[in-house]
């Protein structure tokens, strides 16, 4: 992409868009994969997978992708400390691997299930496969190449897929949800080198240079590594206080009620990150850009995840076996939490493009504390029902800690808070004005049967569709016009690309 011939928000609508269509094909895909393994794989081997992947997040104090956003944050010098950021990883890495695989045996004795211990050597491999990607996609998002990341990630994600519907098919159990996406990572490291070309020379180490790059990757490997906490805490802390099966039910709520909001923030995420860098200069130009992706992103995802709430029962009850309906009240919980997820990834993008490693761990670190003690109470005082209590804890949590992110951005324009709250209310309002008639439509008339559920799949959708956009336009008229923007570059683009496809085959 020639940055030059274009600005900024040109580039970062293009990004989104080449994200958001790679995020839906792989989510296409994805479900009809996830609902295979449904019916090929049982909950405890989804317990065992999140318990692992847990335990790796765990001892994982540094992620790689994390120094790549330090680099981002100095990216005129970016290139020049590529070399001495790929050995400084390299060397935690090979700390981190070292760590997982010991933690296994140990967790394996907690859990009283050896299985977990060869997961965790498996998911020791993650490191490795991580280290891989951190120089090459990072050059590709210096230089905005979104829809070669893009069209990568969504041909590595599909390959993953179809490898472990065939692993699951041929009895591999929960080692099919952990090694084809670890392996299918480093495939994709593999093209992302191949697609970033040759590289400038750079020193493979200057000795001035480390300490400083250190303390960036520290403090944004920290903090990243307790935002992460919030993933890997629930299924530790649900494995304590109810039984694997607890665990495997949430595994499957996590995966089918957050994939979509969770990839589609941290893809933006990726987008947002280099363009909020190359604003540096120009702060308050670097906010606006800020508020209006969180305000476009708020008027899709909060309709859309509210709508996921009240459809994920019929979902499960008809496409998934009788096993799974145990899942559906944490699905539930977990995909309303989600309607406040949004700017979570934007604002930490906008923390890490402004070099502020440290504000950002404070507000991660306070909300993991607050969170994983709030989730042992839970479990404490929920009896019989402690699974659900503490998902409810770790679904709903956004619903504080999201604005109080947004507020972080906001530290010197006026009225922050009022503004942070607006951000997230004027949507919502617009969203519960849709989805609450369609949902008290069907709860009075109050019908039974799988043919009543796909009626709900159905029709809800329809309902939503028709009363959102006014709803939006009366409660936000800008969001408004952000979203009617971008759908119009979306459709021209489309028409556009139609007409290349006309003309090629025409005599």
């Amino acid at each position: 992409m020639n940055v030059a011939a274009g600005n900024l928000r040109g580039s970062a609508v293009s990004g989104g868009l080449w994200s958001l269509g790679q995020v839906v094909a792989n989510k296409a895909f994805s479900l009809l994969g996830t609902l295979a393994l449904m019916y090929l794989l049982v909950p405890g081997d989804y317990a065992i997978s999140a318990l692992a992947l847990s335990i790796q997040s765990f001892v994982t104090f540094f992620p790689a992708f994390t120094l790549g956003d330090a680099l981002l944050a100095r990216a005129a010098e970016a290139e020049a400390l590529m070399g001495t950021a790929v050995r400084l990883c390299a060397l935690i890495s090979a700390a981190t691997v070292v760590m997982v695989i010991a933690a296994g045996p140990i967790a394996a004795a907690a859990y009283d299930d050896q299985a977990i211990a060869a997961a965790c050597a498996c998911v020791a491999l993650r490191p490795i496969v991580e280290l891989m990607l951190l120089a090459p996609q990072t050059r590709l998002r210096l230089r905005l190449e979104f829809r070669r990341l893009a069209v990568v990630d969504a041909v590595t994600q599909a390959l993953a897929t179809v490898s472990g519907i065939a692993m699951a098919w041929a009895g591999a159990g929960w080692l099919s949800l952990l090694l084809p996406q670890i392996a299918f990572t480093g495939v994709r490291a593999l093209v992302y080198r191949r697609s970033a070309g040759p590289a400038e020379p750079s020193a493979a180490w200057i000795a001035g240079e480390w300490r400083p790059l250190l303390s960036a990757y520290a403090l944004s490997g920290l903090g990243q590594y307790v935002h992460g906490g919030l993933l890997m805490v629930p299924p530790l802390v649900i494995g304590a206080f109810a039984d694997n099966e607890a665990v495997g039910l949430f595994s499957m709520a996590f995966t089918l009620s957050t994939a979509i909001n969770v990839v589609v923030a941290v893809s933006i995420g990726l987008v947002l990150q280099p363009i909020f860098a190359r604003m540096a200069e120009d702060p308050n130009r670097q906010l606006a850009a800020f508020l209006r992706s969180c305000s476009t992103i708020a008027a899709v995802a909060m309709p859309f995840c509210l709508v996921q709430a009240v459809l994920v029962g019929p979902a499960i009850r008809t496409f998934l076996p009788s096993r799974w309906e145990g899942a559906i009240p944490m699905a539930v919980l977990l995909s309303a939490g989600q309607s406040f997820y949004f700017a979570v990834n934007p604002a930490m993008s906008l923390l890490k493009a402004q070099g502020r490693f440290k504000a950002f761990l404070v507000w991660q670190g306070l909300q993991l504390m607050v969170v994983a003690g709030a989730m042992v109470l839970a479990g404490r005082l929920g009896g019989e029902r402690a699974g659900l209590a503490i998902v409810g804890v770790a679904g709903l949590y956004t619903v504080v800690s999201a604005p109080i992110g947004v507020r972080l951005c906001l530290r010197d324009q006026p009225s922050p808070w009022s503004r942070s709250v607006g951000l997230f209310g004027r949507p919502f309002l617009a969203s519960l004005l849709a989805v609450v008639p369609a949902w008290a439509g069907f709860a009075l008339l109050g019908g039974v049967g799988r043919a009543w559920d796909i009626a709900h799949i159905a029709v809800v959708p329809l309902v939503v569709a028709c009363i959102y956009p006014l709803a939006l336009r009366a409660l936000d008229p800008i969001a408004w016009n952000e979203v009617r923007h971008i759908g119009s570059v979306l459709v021209a683009r489309f028409r556009r690309s139609g007409r290349v496809v006309e003309g090629a085959h025409r005599p």
